[in-house]
């Protein structure tokens, strides 16, 4: 307990390292143009989603101040465990700590609110409701995932296990986490509002303890569960039966189905649904990875081949090999290689290998993402509407 409690201090504060509380934005532009307009975006996007929370009322505030709690604390915790401590995020224009851009809680807000707002537009029964958020959710994750992923807007442990299978560049662990991780959220909400009907300051703190509380417990029985497929590290089984699993719960409970009447205040969620899935379309198409460059903490380079074990009895290698690694990124902008011990270093983009494959994908992602959202926040939903027989 006392080792991941120190790793968090060390990241709120990390004195030792020349990081900044403030960048400016052109400075930034300077190194990673994508990042700054992927900064701004989810910024907006949750800014956006709070006017949405607070003209629709306190259920909806707290389906969105839960988001921010939860998946904050979620990525701090599993930042400060050595056990899954695997990702390293780029320096952005305003940093909460060394490893914490401000942009992340609004990450989370995004994907959690967005998919969990519009599918409870479905009516559906609480079991469908969660596994079809969670799908959703996976969906809103994944351009973000394999844009952020090409463009150094993080980097990866070389060797860790579970972000060892990637799918264009973004590992399949990841999707899995999303899927499970937000159909938790959805479970939880929907049990904290069905408490009371009328939500007050009491039951509003109540389901906010209970879903910041237990959000990420119930994450990770699911993923400890499906992993066992894949020799207990996150890979394509485990994925692809949580997905599958979702879908046919969706099925079994899709009736009776009794979507909403349309709501006037859902158009500015669904504008920026849309605006969201177009601008990491038009981030992967116009902009070259081979430009961005990334100074800020990665993983400790050290002696190549160093294993580290963890308790799971998963092995990785403990530092980065200058000189053998398997990641989007190199070391040809700089003039030195980092030194032994470096935490904080430069990494490079690398150019395109297959940039048809990764537009094509981000491209069927926010086509896909446009039109599902607009089917469940605009008036198509009643199309989706499935009958009762005693209606």
């Amino acid at each position: 307990m006392l080792r991941p409690m120190t790793s968090l201090l060390q990241s709120v504060s990390s004195p030792e390292l020349p990081w900044h509380h403030f960048t400016s934005p052109l400075e930034k532009w300077a190194v990673q143009p994508s990042f700054v307009l992927g900064e701004y975006l989810f910024m907006i996007c949750a800014a956006l989603a709070l006017v949405h929370a607070w003209r629709e009322g306190r259920d909806h505030l707290l389906i969105w101040v839960a988001a921010l709690i939860t998946g904050t604390a979620n990525d701090m915790i599993f930042m400060a465990l050595p056990l899954v401590d695997n990702f390293w995020q780029a320096q952005a224009q305003v940093m909460i700590t060394a490893r914490l851009p401000l942009y992340i809680p609004c990450v989370y807000v995004c994907f959690m609110y967005y998919p969990t707002v519009a599918v409870r537009r479905l009516g559906l029964k609480p079991l469908a409701l969660a596994a079809l958020t969670g799908i959703v959710g996976c969906l809103f994750y994944a351009p973000y995932d394999i844009v952020g992923a090409k463009f150094l807007w993080w980097t990866w442990h070389d060797t860790d296990a579970p972000v060892a299978m990637r799918l264009l560049g973004a590992p399949v662990a990841s999707s899995l986490w999303v899927l499970t991780f937000v159909a938790s959220f959805s479970w939880l909400i929907d049990r904290a509002l069905a408490r009371s009907e009328k939500l007050t300051a009491k039951s509003f703190g109540l389901g906010l303890a209970l879903v910041a509380g237990c959000t990420t417990l119930l994450m990770m029985v699911q993923m400890t569960i499906l992993q066992q497929l894949d020799g207990g590290s996150p890979g394509y089984l485990a994925f692809g039966l949580g997905l599958a699993t979702y879908a046919a719960i969706v099925i079994w409970q899709r009736k009776p189905a009794r979507p909403e009447p349309a709501r006037p205040g859902d158009r500015l969620l669904l504008g920026a649904a849309i605006a969201y899935f177009a601008t990491l379309t038009g981030i992967m198409a116009t902009f070259d990875p081979a430009t961005h460059v990334n100074t800020g903490v990665h993983q400790t380079v050290g002696e190549c081949y160093v294993e580290a074990t963890d308790v799971t009895g998963l092995t990785r290698y403990e530092f980065l090999c200058v000189s053998d690694f398997d990641e989007d990124y190199s070391f040809e902008c700089v003039d030195e290689l980092p030194a032994e011990g470096s935490e904080w270093y430069t990494v490079c983009g690398r150019p395109h290998e297959d940039f048809a494959a990764w537009m094509s994908g981000v491209g069927l992602l926010g086509l896909a993402g446009i039109g599902l959202f607009t089917l469940m926040l605009g008036s198509g939903r009643q199309r989706l509407r499935v009958r009762n027989p005693d209606d």
